[in-house]
């Protein structure tokens, strides 16, 4: 029984070891993934990415500046009324 015992123990080191290697790899993996997910992408649709990606900035500025304004003539309201 304790030779049994001790032979899962070892098995048990094993397999952790191997389970450490694998994980060293998750890294290479997930650059390999994106790398792959790049290349699998059509020449335009980067391109149409970018350019959403850029229009949603833009709206978040507007968005923004309009707040400012906003906070500004409440402001202004506050101290013509003091």
């Amino acid at each position: 029984m304790e030779h049994v015992l001790q032979n899962i123990n070892k098995l048990n080191r094993n397999l952790e070891g191997v389970i450490a290697v694998g994980n060293e790899f998750g890294a290479v993996e997930a650059l390999w993934s994106q790398f792959e997910n790049v290349m699998a992408k059509e020449p335009g649709e980067g391109e149409e990415a970018k350019a959403q990606s850029h229009e949603g900035e833009e709206k978040e500025m507007e968005a923004e500046t309009a707040e400012e304004s906003a906070d500004q003539r409440d402001e202004k309201a506050v101290e013509g009324r003091k």
